[in-house]
Protein backbone atom coordinates (compact mmCIF):
# COMPACT_ATOMS: atom_id res chain seq x y z
CA UNK A 1 0.00 0.00 0.00
CA UNK A 2 0.93 3.41 -0.55
CA UNK A 3 0.00 6.94 -0.59
CA UNK A 4 -0.28 9.17 -3.67
CA UNK A 5 -1.49 12.42 -5.01
CA UNK A 6 -4.85 12.11 -6.72
CA UNK A 7 -3.79 12.18 -10.93
CA UNK A 8 -7.19 12.78 -13.45
CA UNK A 9 -6.40 9.05 -14.32
CA UNK A 10 -6.96 7.72 -10.42
CA UNK A 11 -10.34 9.92 -10.44
CA UNK A 12 -11.47 8.15 -13.59
CA UNK A 13 -10.75 4.23 -12.07
CA UNK A 14 -13.60 2.46 -11.79
CA UNK A 15 -12.31 1.44 -7.92
CA UNK A 16 -12.14 5.30 -6.92
CA UNK A 17 -15.49 5.88 -7.94
CA UNK A 18 -16.53 2.68 -5.55
CA UNK A 19 -15.38 4.78 -2.84
CA UNK A 20 -18.93 6.87 -2.15
CA UNK A 21 -20.55 3.47 -1.10
CA UNK A 22 -19.32 4.53 2.29
CA UNK A 23 -21.52 7.48 2.56
CA UNK A 24 -25.04 8.30 2.18
CA UNK A 25 -26.33 9.45 -1.61
CA UNK A 26 -27.97 12.53 0.61
CA UNK A 27 -24.64 14.19 1.48
CA UNK A 28 -23.54 14.43 -2.10
CA UNK A 29 -26.30 17.03 -3.53
CA UNK A 30 -25.17 20.18 -1.13
CA UNK A 31 -24.76 22.91 -4.13
CA UNK A 32 -21.64 24.85 -2.63
CA UNK A 33 -19.99 21.20 -2.46
CA UNK A 34 -20.81 20.38 -6.18
CA UNK A 35 -19.79 23.56 -7.40
CA UNK A 36 -16.80 23.83 -5.81
CA UNK A 37 -15.43 20.07 -5.15
CA UNK A 38 -13.57 20.04 -8.50
CA UNK A 39 -11.61 22.95 -8.15
CA UNK A 40 -9.75 20.76 -4.90
CA UNK A 41 -8.15 18.24 -7.81
CA UNK A 42 -7.39 21.61 -10.07
CA UNK A 43 -6.17 24.32 -7.82
CA UNK A 44 -5.01 22.36 -5.02
CA UNK A 45 -3.89 18.86 -6.07
CA UNK A 46 -0.91 18.91 -3.68
CA UNK A 47 -3.90 17.98 -0.81
CA UNK A 48 -6.06 15.70 -2.21
CA UNK A 49 -4.23 11.93 -1.78
CA UNK A 50 -5.39 8.31 -2.09
CA UNK A 51 -4.43 5.22 -0.83
CA UNK A 52 -3.78 2.48 -3.08
CA UNK A 53 -2.74 -1.16 -3.13
CA UNK A 54 -1.76 -1.83 -6.50
CA UNK A 55 -4.97 -0.72 -8.70
CA UNK A 56 -7.12 -1.12 -6.33
CA UNK A 57 -7.92 2.50 -4.38
CA UNK A 58 -8.80 1.91 -0.93
CA UNK A 59 -9.01 5.50 0.72
CA UNK A 60 -9.17 9.01 -0.39
CA UNK A 61 -8.24 12.29 1.09
CA UNK A 62 -9.10 15.67 0.65
CA UNK A 63 -8.24 18.98 2.35
CA UNK A 64 -7.88 22.58 1.69
CA UNK A 65 -5.91 25.58 2.86
CA UNK A 66 -7.66 28.23 4.55
CA UNK A 67 -7.18 31.14 6.21
CA UNK A 68 -8.42 31.87 9.34
CA UNK A 69 -11.75 29.13 11.29
CA UNK A 70 -14.40 28.54 8.56
CA UNK A 71 -17.94 28.60 10.13
CA UNK A 72 -18.73 25.07 8.36
CA UNK A 73 -18.03 22.80 6.22
CA UNK A 74 -19.50 24.63 3.54
CA UNK A 75 -17.62 27.51 3.59
CA UNK A 76 -14.51 25.85 4.02
CA UNK A 77 -15.16 24.73 0.43
CA UNK A 78 -16.34 27.95 -0.68
CA UNK A 79 -14.32 30.36 1.02
CA UNK A 80 -11.14 28.56 0.83
CA UNK A 81 -9.63 28.79 -2.58
CA UNK A 82 -9.79 33.28 -2.15
CA UNK A 83 -7.10 33.08 0.50
CA UNK A 84 -4.18 34.34 -0.35
CA UNK A 85 -2.03 34.18 3.04
CA UNK A 86 -4.02 30.80 4.57
CA UNK A 87 -2.82 30.08 8.03
CA UNK A 88 -4.19 26.47 8.56
CA UNK A 89 -5.29 23.35 6.45
CA UNK A 90 -8.91 22.29 6.89
CA UNK A 91 -9.87 18.45 6.59
CA UNK A 92 -12.77 17.93 3.61
CA UNK A 93 -13.25 14.31 3.51
CA UNK A 94 -11.78 11.06 4.18
CA UNK A 95 -13.58 8.33 2.11
CA UNK A 96 -12.96 4.83 2.79
CA UNK A 97 -14.03 1.63 0.45
CA UNK A 98 -16.50 -0.16 2.60
CA UNK A 99 -15.14 -3.21 1.94
CA UNK A 100 -11.77 -2.53 3.28
CA UNK A 101 -13.15 -0.58 6.81
CA UNK A 102 -11.96 -1.94 9.82
CA UNK A 103 -8.44 -2.11 8.92
CA UNK A 104 -7.04 1.52 10.44
CA UNK A 105 -7.11 2.90 7.32
CA UNK A 106 -9.22 6.12 8.71
CA UNK A 107 -6.15 6.67 11.09
CA UNK A 108 -3.67 6.13 8.41
CA UNK A 109 -4.94 8.58 6.18
CA UNK A 110 -5.06 11.54 9.00
CA UNK A 111 -2.31 11.01 9.75
CA UNK A 112 -1.28 11.80 6.41
CA UNK A 113 -3.76 15.05 6.58
CA UNK A 114 -1.76 16.05 9.80
CA UNK A 115 1.92 15.75 7.91
CA UNK A 116 0.28 18.04 5.00
CA UNK A 117 -0.07 20.42 7.53
CA UNK A 118 2.70 20.01 9.99
CA UNK A 119 5.53 20.31 6.96
CA UNK A 120 3.62 23.79 6.59
CA UNK A 121 3.87 24.70 10.14
CA UNK A 122 0.05 24.79 10.40
CA UNK A 123 -3.00 23.67 12.53
CA UNK A 124 -4.93 21.21 10.78
CA UNK A 125 -9.06 21.63 11.74
CA UNK A 126 -11.58 19.54 10.61
CA UNK A 127 -15.32 19.53 10.70
CA UNK A 128 -16.01 15.79 11.93
CA UNK A 129 -18.89 13.73 10.29
CA UNK A 130 -19.20 11.82 13.81
CA UNK A 131 -19.53 8.24 12.69
CA UNK A 132 -22.11 6.67 14.70
CA UNK A 133 -24.80 9.84 14.81
CA UNK A 134 -26.62 8.55 12.19
CA UNK A 135 -28.12 5.35 14.93
CA UNK A 136 -28.98 8.60 17.05
CA UNK A 137 -30.47 11.21 14.37
CA UNK A 138 -33.26 12.44 17.53
CA UNK A 139 -30.44 13.19 19.63
CA UNK A 140 -29.06 17.02 19.53
CA UNK A 141 -25.37 17.00 18.32
CA UNK A 142 -24.05 18.97 21.34
CA UNK A 143 -25.58 16.07 23.38
CA UNK A 144 -23.66 13.75 21.45
CA UNK A 145 -20.40 15.06 21.29
CA UNK A 146 -20.38 14.98 25.47
CA UNK A 147 -21.36 10.94 25.52
CA UNK A 148 -18.32 9.38 26.60
CA UNK A 149 -17.16 5.55 27.21
CA UNK A 150 -16.31 3.86 30.99
CA UNK A 151 -13.11 4.39 29.97
CA UNK A 152 -13.17 8.56 29.54
CA UNK A 153 -12.82 8.55 25.93
CA UNK A 154 -15.40 10.12 23.28
CA UNK A 155 -17.96 7.51 22.50
CA UNK A 156 -17.81 8.16 19.14
CA UNK A 157 -14.98 6.31 17.31
CA UNK A 158 -14.22 8.80 15.03
CA UNK A 159 -14.40 11.82 17.41
CA UNK A 160 -12.00 9.71 19.81
CA UNK A 161 -9.77 8.96 16.95
CA UNK A 162 -8.92 12.76 16.61
CA UNK A 163 -8.97 12.91 20.24
CA UNK A 164 -6.26 10.12 20.53
CA UNK A 165 -4.23 11.94 18.06
CA UNK A 166 -3.93 15.19 20.33
CA UNK A 167 -7.05 17.23 18.62
CA UNK A 168 -9.46 19.12 20.75
CA UNK A 169 -13.16 19.70 20.08
CA UNK A 170 -13.74 23.30 19.73
CA UNK A 171 -17.41 23.32 18.87
CA UNK A 172 -20.53 22.52 16.42
CA UNK A 173 -20.58 23.43 13.14
CA UNK A 174 -24.64 23.73 12.94
CA UNK A 175 -25.67 23.56 8.97
CA UNK A 176 -21.95 22.59 7.79
CA UNK A 177 -23.78 20.85 4.85
CA UNK A 178 -26.66 21.56 3.45
CA UNK A 179 -28.51 19.76 0.21
CA UNK A 180 -31.40 21.00 -0.99
CA UNK A 181 -34.11 19.38 -3.59
CA UNK A 182 -37.81 18.68 -4.44
CA UNK A 183 -39.54 16.12 -2.85
CA UNK A 184 -39.27 14.14 -6.20
CA UNK A 185 -35.34 14.24 -5.77
CA UNK A 186 -35.45 13.28 -1.88
CA UNK A 187 -37.64 10.48 -2.52
CA UNK A 188 -35.09 9.49 -4.53
CA UNK A 189 -31.89 10.11 -2.83
CA UNK A 190 -33.44 9.08 0.02
CA UNK A 191 -35.20 5.54 -1.32
CA UNK A 192 -38.05 6.88 0.56
CA UNK A 193 -41.43 7.84 -0.01
CA UNK A 194 -42.45 11.13 2.41
CA UNK A 195 -46.44 10.98 1.72
CA UNK A 196 -47.22 14.74 3.97
CA UNK A 197 -44.61 17.24 5.30
CA UNK A 198 -42.83 17.15 8.63
CA UNK A 199 -39.49 15.53 9.64
CA UNK A 200 -38.46 11.85 8.49
CA UNK A 201 -35.59 9.75 9.93
CA UNK A 202 -33.87 8.28 7.09
CA UNK A 203 -30.89 5.76 7.03
CA UNK A 204 -27.43 7.27 7.08
CA UNK A 205 -28.30 10.83 7.65
CA UNK A 206 -27.10 12.17 11.12
CA UNK A 207 -30.08 14.59 11.53
CA UNK A 208 -33.63 14.45 10.05
CA UNK A 209 -34.84 15.49 6.89
CA UNK A 210 -37.42 18.19 6.43
CA UNK A 211 -40.12 17.64 4.05
CA UNK A 212 -42.59 20.56 2.68
CA UNK A 213 -44.83 18.54 0.35
CA UNK A 214 -46.85 22.70 -0.15
CA UNK A 215 -43.70 24.24 -1.38
CA UNK A 216 -42.29 21.11 -3.02
CA UNK A 217 -39.10 21.30 -1.04
CA UNK A 218 -37.21 18.90 1.15
CA UNK A 219 -34.04 20.61 3.53
CA UNK A 220 -31.05 18.14 5.09
CA UNK A 221 -29.32 20.04 7.27
CA UNK A 222 -26.42 18.68 9.05
CA UNK A 223 -24.81 19.05 11.27
CA UNK A 224 -20.76 18.81 12.09
CA UNK A 225 -18.51 18.82 14.86
CA UNK A 226 -14.95 21.19 14.71
CA UNK A 227 -11.36 19.57 16.11
CA UNK A 228 -8.51 21.33 15.67
CA UNK A 229 -5.08 19.16 15.79
CA UNK A 230 -2.02 21.39 16.86
CA UNK A 231 0.22 22.19 14.99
Amino acid sequence: MKIVQVSPELRASESFGQLRRGWPEIVFHDEISNANWGRLYEERPEFQFALVDGERVLAEGNSAPVAGMPATWREALRDGFDRPEPDRLCALAILIDPDAQGRGLSRLMLEHMRGLAAVRGWNLVAPVRPTLKHRYPLTLIERYVEWRREDGQLFDPWLRSHERLGAELVGIAPGSLVSEGTVEQFEAWCGLAFPESGSYVVDGALVPVEIDREADRGVYSEPNVWMRHPA
